[in-house]
């Protein structure tokens, strides 16, 4: 097979394996709503039927103290820091949404159980405490409440300023203080990170959750949650570490990272669950029983709380919520940056990410910055992409030659093989020449296939017809069918593509075929793609034609001709004394030899 040969089937394989996963993601697994629905309206009931709520929800672990909370007014307070704007209430003593304004246009935590930063008792519980507002400012609030064991809890609010500050960032501060007679210890104190839940239905497979442990990242998606062929679905996450640096949840664009503030980092918990939602996160899927999203929920815990009568602890965290951007998370530190989890080759989807946001800073537009490091790309890879070229078209100039000796020895394949490899040697060509740059460009591919696809930079961006390059690039809808110009540009591109490509005379019927049906099959595997990817692809193939086009122009069609094999210069003999010619040596002095000895 060919360059191209081998190129096809490898995208058609990886392509047909993320379409047959990204379809079993789709098929979630149907859970009994009813109960659901039951455990709502349970706990919904008024206080005079105390028993109901702790029968349905036995994992919540709720105080007897939970009734009182709603005879407390709640009180409210804002802080706007840039775009970002986060509302606080008494009601779990911390942050119960941030308004994410300019091209976001998004409220995290909107389906959350309560505030981010409630403190719990068990990581599945809530928070039973009735906080006070005792101080607010346009940059801080500080809530104050008591527990059932005399231990004063004071969260502290504070927008995080200075060099590593960011507007998405906000401090922190909780102070536990015992005011009991009795010493008071407990390794169960998680606060709530909120709950992520994604923008729309087909991005679900993109939400999950992670965890730093000592710099180690590590994550899962929505399919931990799914059943595998011998296991049931797990209903959570529990892990204690060694060293927690900071826990979270995360969609496809945004996430919610909570860090401990400390040094060196200390053991801790981490807790996740997920939950399905009432109603379907888009509108038009209201009402359709096969239709399922979900909330994921998660709390990080406290280092171990051992305090004497009158003894105080604090704790410091930072809490992030905002965008997936590697160039924001990289400034404010604390290995936050470690949470795009790019894959395998993170270091080249790292730099092609700077690359890009270069690009912007010069054009102005997420648009052209796409073009322009495409284009940057497939210059960096011009020279291998040429070495590709000339070696398959020397390797198809060989084709006939090579299916004589298939004829002559078609009934010795050892032979057969070895006069192949001789061929090779005699012409100078290296079968592996014409591979071994798709393996260098493979990287590369994957590295910007992820950037693209989670680029939060890009979600709400315009360009020309596209109104959000994170998405697809729908123009209307025709007898049921979704018009988007990007990927049939796409497809026709590639034909283009294939039909200036000159290929090589041992590609048969069968395979020409095959090339031509390409087209159609990543049409349909990519035609809901963002306008990103869709954009990205087009502007490749535009260039691959461009470059076609150049070396056809200016470099010269390669020659079938065989490599001079010239013998290796003969080494001159080592001189040895003992096998000496007798001649006297040229540099040898000459004058009287002594006289003889002996007669």
């Amino acid at each position: 097979m060919d360059r191209k040969s081998w190129i096809v089937v490898t995208l058609c394989v990886i392509l047909m394996g993320v379409n047959w996963h990204y379809m079993q993601e789709n098929q979630k697994l149907v859970q009994a709503e009813a109960a659901r629905k039951k455990q709502e309206d349970l706990a919904k009931k008024p206080a005079e039927t105390p028993a109901a709520p702790t029968a349905a929800t036995p994992a919540t672990g709720t105080t007897p103290a939970a009734p009182a909370t709603p005879s407390v007014p709640e009180e409210t307070h804002s802080l706007k820091v840039g775009t970002v704007t986060f509302e606080l209430t008494t009601k779990g003593g911390g942050i119960i949404r941030a308004a994410l304004a300019g091209t976001d246009r998004v409220i995290l935590n909107k389906n959350g159980l309560e505030a981010i930063g409630a403190l719990r008792r068990e990581p599945s519980g809530l928070d039973a405490l009735t906080y006070k507002l005792t101080a607010k400012s346009d940059k801080s609030a500080t809530f104050e409440g008591t527990t059932a064991e005399g231990v004063v809890v004071t969260k502290t609010y504070t927008l995080t300023e200075g060099a590593e500050g960011d507007e998405h960032l906000i401090d922190l501060k909780i102070t536990l203080k015992n005011t009991g007679t009795a010493q008071h210890r407990s390794e169960e104190y998680y606060l709530y990170t909120g709950a992520a839940t994604a923008l729309k239905h087909d991005e679900g497979r993109y939400d999950g959750f992670f965890w730093n442990n000592a710099g180690d990242a590590g994550h899962e998606l929505s399919k931990y949650f799914g059943k595998g062929f011998f296991s049931e679905a797990p209903t959570e996450y529990r892990h204690s570490y060694n060293a927690l640096k900071y826990t979270g949840v995360m969609t496809r664009f945004y996430t919610h990272i909570l860090t401990h503030v400390a040094k060196p980092d200390v053991p801790a918990k981490f807790w996740t669950s997920r939950r399905k939602l009432a109603q379907p996160i888009d509108a038009a899927s209201a009402g359709k029983a096969d239709i399922e999203d979900f909330a994921y929920d998660a709390a990080m815990g406290l280092p171990v709380v051992d305090l004497a009568p009158g003894a105080s602890v604090t704790e410091k965290y930072q809490i992030y919520l905002g965008p997936k951007e590697y160039d924001r998370l990289s400034k404010i530190e604390n290995q936050r940056s470690k949470a795009m989890f790019y894959g395998y080759f993170g270091i080249v989807s790292i730099a092609l990410s700077k690359v890009m946001r270069w690009m912007h800073n010069i054009s102005g537009s997420w648009g052209l910055a796409v073009i322009l490091l495409t284009i940057f790309v497939r210059l960096c890879l011009w020279p291998i992409h040429a070495k590709s070229t000339m070696t398959m078209k020397r390797m198809g100039l060989l084709g006939p030659l090579m299916k004589e000796l298939q004829e002559k020895h078609k009934d010795n394949p050892q032979q057969q093989q070895m006069e192949v490899m001789k061929l090779y040697k005699e012409y100078g060509v290296n079968p592996l020449g014409g591979c071994l740059p798709l393996f260098l460009q493979f990287p590369i591919f994957i590295g910007l296939y992820s950037v693209l696809e989670v680029a939060a930079e890009l979600r709400g961006q315009s360009f020309w017809w596209v109104r959000d390059l994170a998405a697809a690039d729908t123009q209307g809808v025709f007898m049921g069918f979704n018009i988007n110009p990007l990927p049939i540009i796409m497809g026709l591109t590639m034909v283009a593509q294939m039909k200036l490509t000159p290929q090589p005379q041992s590609v048969d019927k069968t395979q020409q075929r095959i090339f031509m049906l390409m087209p159609l099959f990543f049409l349909w595997i990519s035609y809901d793609f963002a306008a990103a990817l869709a954009l990205y692809w087009s502007t490749q193939n535009i260039f691959s034609v461009f470059q076609t086009r150049v070396m056809k122009l200016y470099m010269p069609e390669p020659k079938l001709e065989k490599v001079s094999q010239k013998p290796a210069p003969k080494a001159a003999p080592a001189q040895n004394s003992f096998f000496s010619s007798g001649a006297p040596a040229k540099d040898k002095k000459k004058g009287p030899k002594p006289p003889r000895l002996g007669g």
